[in-house]
């Protein structure tokens, strides 16, 4: 495997360590880190529930994302595995962005 490739693999690990203090409630509301949407200042109970949901739905996103980067990796004839950052960077947005809608969804009215 391409030291690339490993590179690329490896951004879906850094990005699930960087969720992981959100899913297990260790960081308290704040303006720099976490899912900050209007309902989550509601109440510290709300930034809790709200980025401890985001983060576990942010880090299961990533290991599929992780293994269907892996797949292609696997069954990629070798002309096209440049464009596999390409398809990570695609995986990693669309994540973000079914996390964001569920998270949305789940705001208090």
């Amino acid at each position: 495997m391409a030291r690339r490739q490993l590179i690329t693999l490896s951004l879906y690990g850094v990005l699930a360590l960087a969720a992981l203090p959100l899913a297990l409630s260790w960081v308290p509301p704040n303006r720099w880190y976490g899912f900050r949407f209007p309902g989550a200042w509601l109440s510290p109970d709300a930034w809790y529930r709200i980025n401890a949901l985001g983060a576990r739905m942010f880090i299961l996103g990533l290991a599929v994302c992780a293994v269907a980067n892996a797949v292609a990796l696997w069954l990629t004839p070798q002309r096209y595995r440049p464009l596999l950052p390409w398809l990570s960077a695609a995986l990693i947005f669309i994540n973000l962005w079914l996390v964001t809608a569920e998270v949305v969804s789940q705001l208090p009215k």
